[in-house]
């Protein structure tokens, strides 16, 4: 199955959104960012003012640096591997194939989240409002 990005990204996400959504995340983070954009499963991607770009992940709870220019965040999202480690999109094409696809406003979402499990079970993953996911992973990691 083909993924386009509309299948593997939460794009041009408005200010008040982001604000709402990232809110629970705010014990980790600090200075100025902007979304990028957000994985399917709640995952951010965020620009710094000096370029760089660093990834929430909601799964891990961490906050690490994927690239240190946009152009190197560009040549690394396009590759395969990154995109199956970093956006799951192997998981997504499951879970296409199963008629799981969330609508605006959703993403993939884990019950119970793979903290309580140590690894992603795709048979635990559910759509979920993205603001709920944000909350209940963000007090996972508090």
């Amino acid at each position: 199955m083909k993924l386009t990005w509309d299948d593997l990204l939460i794009q041009n996400i408005q200010p008040a959104d982001a604000q709402l959504w990232i809110e629970p995340w705010s014990h980790m983070l600090s200075g100025q960012i902007a979304p990028v954009f957000m994985s399917k499963f709640g995952g951010w991607f965020l620009r710094r003012p000096d370029g760089s770009t660093d990834e929430l992940s909601v799964i891990e709870g961490t906050l690490q640096r994927v690239a240190s220019t946009p152009d190197e965040f560009i040549a690394t999202v396009n590759r395969v591997e990154w995109q199956e480690d970093h956006l799951l999109s192997f998981h997504i094409a499951q879970l296409h194939e199963r008629g799981l696809i969330p609508a605006a406003g959703q993403c993939y979402g884990f019950a119970p989240h793979p903290i309580f499990t140590g690894r992603i079970d795709i048979s635990h993953a559910c759509i979920m409002s993205i603001r709920v996911w944000q909350s209940i992973a963000a007090q996972l990691f508090s």
